[in-house]
Order: structure tokens, then sequence, then C-alpha cells
């Protein structure tokens, strides 16, 4: 019996601490969705980078990240900003830049790929 609490504590342990770090947020977060949209400027998440790196819109424009990978990202804003949440493969996520600014942002899962978008 003692070889089965070991998991389910884990289990819950690991539980309990992603709804505590996902309940920390501010972040906008929104669904990711599948398909392509035609509004606004998009960034390709290939090959475990943002393609284009950095990114230069007018205030108001949305920008889409599209996952090309056939692993799991998550694009999340080094300020709060916003989050999009899982993005499976082929998974879009959409952000409306209201305000001018510099936003560094990065993936959660995979720290190592960054990005910036300006607003002017």
């Amino acid at each position: 019996m003692r070889k089965y609490i070991t998991p389910i504590v884990i289990l819950a342990l690991t539980t309990a601490l992603l709804i505590s770090v996902a309940g920390c947020s501010t972040a906008k977060t929104t669904s990711p969705t599948t398909g392509t949209t035609t509004s606004g400027d998009t960034i390709s998440i290939s090959n475990f980078t943002f393609v284009p790196g950095t990114l230069t819109v007018s205030a108001g424009t949305t920008v889409t990240w599209t996952n090309n990978d056939s692993t799991a990202h998550i694009v999340a804003s080094d300020t709060g900003v916003f989050v999009s949440g899982n993005l499976s493969q082929n998974a879009v996520f959409s952000y409306t830049f209201n305000n001018a600014g510099t936003y560094p942002y990065h993936c959660s899962i995979h720290t190592y790929m960054t990005g910036t978008i300006i607003v002017k």
C-alpha cells in the first residue's frame, strides 16, 4: 500500500503547485485557436525561435503567433501583459497592442526563446 501513496502525494502536490502558479498571474490569457488570421502582423514559432525576433507595429495592431513546431509553446509577456496558454502544433494566439511601448516576451516552457514587439 505504501508504494501507491507516494505517487498520489506527488500528483496532489504537483497539481496544487500548478494551480497556485496559474492563479498568481494577472496577465490576460486568450485561448489558443487553430487556423489562420487575416489582420495584423504574424510571428512564426519555428525551430524553437520566434520569427521575426523583433516586430515593429502601429498601436492598434493585432499580432498573431502561429506554432509551427510539433512541440507545445506558451507565448508570455515578460511584464505580464499577455500570455497565450498552451499552444499545440498549428495553434495560434493573437493579442492587440493598443499602447505604444516595447513588449519583450518569451516562451514559458522554453525560456531561452525570446522576442520583442515594438509598438509605435
